[in-house]
């Protein structure tokens, strides 16, 4: 017997994970999308399940560092000149975010969602029969100067202390790991027990598959207008349709703000603009994920090609695409990797949904308690999904979820 229905707004990889949770328990599910399944950035992320990340992007250290890489327009982190004072309020909420005592609850808090990502993440995969889809080669963090291997050995004891093996690495016992790599990496460390997928969009379309299925029903509209009533929601869309839901979940990424905003919760959401570059055939071979935090960047074999992408850069939703910012990954990526070839490579930019303390927003809405938020993600969309999934579908049930839901209320702000 159906516990009722859902509407899901949001076919990226978070909302086809609540989706699968909530029909496992016995609700009759619809997901409705602008586009359909893995449109936006669910399809052209890194593919890391990346739980052994406890620490927040807000710190206080990073400041030093971001002044640095603001002063380059093709670095690591930019602002475009024509969203500068838009993104102002954001960024001093992230400044905000940045002291000691805020730092340290939002690595706790970060530390109890990604420690329950990866087991979340095996329990999907076996439902939903994606297992063969992920890989076990752990994670090889490079650094090419004194100075950042020592600020990264502070960020692995951080690690460490929450249980997660770190084996740092001389320049030898790497290139032993990755032959093709150049002698530019002075140091670094693996992470062995990262995952990741064969590739993020073929893992979101399988799972839609595999939802279709169970009895989801996907649907293509976009929400200009929420009616919020004493049980449930009226959703308008911009074709005119209207859809009467008696229970509802936004899960749009970077279009949530602006619905959270018609149910009155000001949600200091913004989109950090990701960029990379797909190669089918680079001309040599990366063994394993590779991050490069001192450039801000990874490197990520996928069953489709070789995945060069990385960086923040705050530009919106509107403004078009910087694809010079893919060149400077390329020619950075070089440095680590001579021989990398680009031709026949396509190139992608997406949103990803962030929030300033780093924290995404998991909870039932302020002032409606049958409408319910899973967005603000930001670089963790993919690793978090399944957790967020099944933590969405206890509060709908009205149990309480396994990992702490009030850090990542909607009420916080």
């Amino acid at each position: 017997m159906s516990k009722g229905r859902v509407h899901i707004a949001g076919a990226g990889i978070v909302g086809l994970a609540i989706a699968a949770n909530l029909v496992q328990r016995g609700y009759q599910v619809t997901v409705l999308d602008r586009e359909g399944p893995a449109a936006g950035a669910s399809q052209g992320n890194a593919a890391a399940i990346a739980w052994t990340d406890v620490a927040p992007l807000a710190s206080p250290g990073l400041w030093k560092q971001a002044i640095k890489w603001l002063a380059d327009p093709l670095g690591p982190l930019t602002v475009r000149p024509a969203y500068a004072l838009r993104i102002l309020p954001w960024m001093l909420r992230f400044l905000a975010a940045s002291n000691p005592k805020k730092v340290a609850e939002s690595t706790k808090a970060l530390a109890a969602l990604n420690g329950a990502a990866l087991p979340a993440w095996e329990r999907l995969w076996r439902i939903s029969g994606t297992h063969n889809q992920v890989r076990r080669d752990g994670c090889l963090e490079l650094l090419d100067t004194a100075a950042s291997l020592a600020d990264a050995r502070a960020g692995w004891a951080e690690q460490r202390a929450y249980g997660i093996t770190v084996d740092e690495l001389d320049a030898g016992a790497i290139r032993a790991l990755e032959p093709d790599l150049s002698d530019r990496a002075i140091g670094g460390a693996l992470v062995p027990d990262w995952a990741q997928v064969e590739d993020p969009k073929i893992l979101c379309l399988s799972l839609a598959d595999w939802l279709k299925g169970q009895g989801v029903e996907f649907s293509v509209g976009e929400i200009e207008r929420l009616q919020p009533k004493d049980a449930g929601c009226g959703l308008v869309l911009k074709s005119g349709e209207r859809i009467e839901a008696e229970c509802l979940v936004i899960a749009c990424g970077a279009w949530s703000k602006a619905l959270a905003a018609q149910l009155g919760d000001r949600i200091p959401l913004d989109t950090e603009r990701g960029y990379n570059i797909t190669v089918p055939e680079p001309g040599i071979s990366v063994k394993r994920f590779i991050m490069l935090p001192g450039h801000g960047f990874v490197l990520s074999p996928l069953s489709t090609g070789l995945r060069v992408g990385g960086a923040v850069e705050f530009g919106g939703l509107d403004l078009p695409e910087n694809w010079k910012r893919v060149d400077a990954m390329v020619a950075k990526a070089r440095l680590f990797y001579p021989g990398l070839k680009t031709e026949g490579g396509k190139r992608w930019m997406g949103f990803r949904p962030s929030i300033p303390d780093s924290l995404p927003v998991i909870s039932p809405a302020t002032r409606h308690d049958r409408i319910f938020y899973a967005f603000g993600h930001a670089h963790h969309g993919l690793t978090e999904s399944a957790v967020t999934g099944e933590m969405i579908a206890d509060m709908i049930d009205g149990k309480a979820p396994a990992v702490d839901p009030s850090p990542f209320a909607a009420g916080r702000f």
